[in-house]
């Protein structure tokens, strides 16, 4: 929020001295609100006169209010919102019908506390939280006195990790403050039913029936999948979660799960806030509540397409229990594709076909708003729930530094934030994804007619990040994620990191071939690329060159684009004979680059995992493969080398690593291998 000088309307100061101050005190009323407390000594250290707080507060927020512009709430609209950053003036008429719809919302919320006994058995929960519910002992108000030290010892790294086995989720890496305590997965054991997680009694059975698609067992008593079980243990204490074993078999169970956890924690908050606006009208004496945010949005779920959007949408109406969707045809016609339009060719990989089937647009955002008995979908951003983005489509709101039109307000509140298939962020942009993590919890520029007395005490110092939760789920692990984790995900909660042991995905490779692994020497990690491409053109690339035979069917397979560029531009320089197919090829283009490469007219193939990931060809007429870089995905490794033309008797294949690609390493060659192959004297490995 911009800062202001305390001062009428029209920009004159009439509060210079204390006694002109207090002439304006005595005509205001007695207000029964407060600033919180952070906010209320800067205003007392602006104007430095002693003055009852309560009316002070007031007057601050008229102030506020008055001077405040009028802000439109950003709605998903994709055409819409480019075409006002040039800061054209906006229709008076829209945004007289979005305040009516706030409006109506204000009113639906009161009418629906008013009728909250017919609520089925969740009468009791609106009456109050019981201090064992984790949400209550997580987010409560009283851990504000506390949150400053912990937040302290989290920027110090002062965790106790401890490590686990667990049959679903394998090797556990559990971090924890010191003196906080140690959750087990084995405790799921012992709280097994809904009841015993504080899940809303009215999400029990909306869950039993849409789960029932995955669990095995027909028990009402066991609602969850063995998965599912060992993972809420840890995901309903709101700990950050950083999955790694993410596959396409139990990314349903995956997402029923934190479908469930996003609307109780919804729930939980609507209810308190509801119920405590009933006591506050009810009371005749002044009494402090604290359970806001600064804004409304407490979820925010990133998904890289719209097929996954689509399906995590279809979960939250199943166990929202609504009987009411609003713009829900809108919704399905634009993240839905047409059954003709959705042709996958067969012979494609069965992950390639899971991934990429339906709508993959990868630039959208939409606010979820709930209500008792309705579910809003589109809704403005700042009357949502949740908000359910891709990274790119939220990057485009967000804006950088510099815009003209640009905001973030509403993530300044959020509560739990979802990351789902987050290894294919990696093969878009990653930096979206840092983006918006640099935009959380942030004090917002504007009030957005935030009531300041009610906001959390943890929100006004600035510390809603240590409270955050952050669940990240994704089939492999990257630095790229251990760097967001480290640095990012700073819940003072604790945190749990999965690994699974892989056996490698050299065991797939059935083409008979001498692959020879050659370790870089390399002393950090901002040395690695400058000296793998010095090894590349001074030993790899000249022994190709030299060779008449290898000459002809060359594959050069570079995972990073940048790396990809380099190449490029050196073998250009030195004119070899040489295609390329990236990620921004055109269609015609790598037809023709195929069709040149596999004939020998070109006697070199500049290939990128990214098109790979995105196309997933079948290039023929490979007779050396150069792996320039080991690929993210372990499985491309097995397929690049089962391409080679096995008619040839002179097929090679080539790998270059250096000691800090461990990560991509064992994916390839096994758990076993890796640090023998990382850290041992040889240099040079091969395998037949």
């Amino acid at each position: 929020m911009a800062k202001r000088k305390l001062g009428d309307q029209n920009g004159s100061n009439d509060w210079e001295s204390p006694s002109s101050f207090n002439k304006l005190l005595k005509g205001l009323k007695k207000s029964s609100k407060r600033l919180g407390r952070g906010t209320l000594a800067k205003e007392k250290s602006k104007t430095a006169v002693k003055d009852n707080s309560r009316k002070r507060a007031k007057l601050i927020e008229q102030t506020l209010d008055s001077e405040a512009p009028k802000l439109r709430p950003i709605v998903e609209e994709e055409e819409e919102f480019p075409s006002k950053i040039d800061g054209s003036v906006e229709d008076l008429s829209e945004i007289e019908e979005e305040e009516d719809v706030l409006a109506e919302d204000s009113e639906g919320e009161e009418s629906t506390q008013e009728s909250g006994d017919e609520d089925d058995q969740d009468e009791t929960e609106q009456v109050g939280l019981e201090s064992t519910d984790p949400w209550e002992k997580h987010f409560g108000d009283h851990i504000s006195d506390n949150l400053a030290f912990k937040g302290a010892a989290v920027e110090t790294n002062e965790w106790e990790t401890t490590v686990e086995e667990d049959p679903e989720l394998h090797t556990v890496v559990q971090y924890r403050l010191k003196g906080d305590t140690l959750e087990s997965s084995s405790a799921s054991h012992t709280k097994t039913s809904l009841e015993d997680c504080k899940v809303k009694q009215r999400l029990h059975d909306p869950w039993k029936q849409l789960n029932s698609s995955v669990t095995s067992t027909k028990d009402p008593k066991t609602p969850f999948t063995p998965l599912q079980q060992n993972l809420f243990t840890f995901m309903n204490a709101y700990k950050d979660i950083m999955f790694t074993s993410q596959s396409h078999p139990n990314s349903k169970q995956l997402r029923h799960l934190y479908a469930l956890h996003t609307i109780n924690h919804v729930y939980k908050t609507r209810d308190r806030v509801l119920k405590n606006n009933a006591r506050l009208k009810a009371e005749t004496v002044d009494t402090e509540i604290r359970d806001q945010g600064f804004t409304r949005p407490k979820v925010l779920i990133l998904t890289p397409f719209r097929n996954t959007a689509m399906e995590v949408v279809k979960m939250l109406i199943a166990l929202s229990g609504t009987t009411q969707q609003d713009n829900k045809k809108r919704f399905f016609d634009e993240f839905g594709i047409a059954p003709e339009d959705d042709r996958m060719d067969p012979r494609k990989p069965e992950d390639h076909k899971q991934t990429f089937a339906g709508n993959i647009d990868d630039c959208f955002r939409v606010g979820i708003k709930f209500a008792r008995k309705q579910l809003k979908l589109f809704a403005p951003f700042y009357s949502s729930d949740v908000i359910l983005a891709s990274p790119l489509g939220l990057r485009m709101v967000i804006g950088a530094e510099g815009d003209k039109k640009r905001d973030f307000d509403f993530l300044s509140a959020i509560e739990v934030v979802i990351l789902d298939q987050t290894d294919v962020f990696l093969m878009q942009n990653w930096d979206h994804v840092q983006h918006i993590f640099d935009h959380l919890n942030l004090i917002p520029k504007e009030a957005h007619g935030c009531d300041f007395s009610r906001v959390r005490a943890y929100y006004l110092d600035g510390r809603a990040k240590y409270v955050r939760q952050t669940l990240i789920f994704s089939h492999m692990l990257v630095p790229e994620m251990n760097a967001l984790f480290n640095k990012s995900c700073k819940n003072s909660g604790g945190k749990i990191k999965t690994r699974e042991q892989c056996s490698g995905s050299i065991c797939d490779v059935v083409v008979q071939v001498p692959q020879i692994f050659h370790r870089i020497p390399c002393t950090s990690p901002s040395e690695a690329d400058d000296t793998r491409f010095k090894y590349f053109i001074e030993k790899i690339l000249p022994t190709l060159r030299q060779s008449v035979v290898q000459q002809k069917h060359s594959m050069i397979f570079v995972p990073s684009y940048f790396d990809f560029v380099r190449l490029r531009n050196y073998l250009d320089e030195h004119h070899y004979d040489f295609v390329q197919l990236c990620e921004y090829t055109p269609t015609p283009d790598v037809s023709r680059a195929r069709g040149d490469f596999f004939h020998g007219k070109s006697s070199y193939m500049l290939y990128t995992e990214r098109f790979h990931f995105f196309r997933r060809y079948q290039i023929r007429g490979i007779r050396h493969i150069v792996f320039y870089g080991l690929p993210e995905y372990g499985s491309y490794y097995a397929e690049m080398i089962n391409m080679l033309d096995q008619q040839s008797a002179d097929i090679t294949c080539t790998v270059l690593f250096t000691r800090y690609d461990r990560l991509k390493l064992e994916r390839v060659v096994g758990s076993k291998r890796v640090a023998r192959m990382s850290d041992g004297q040889k240099e040079v490995f091969m395998f037949t």
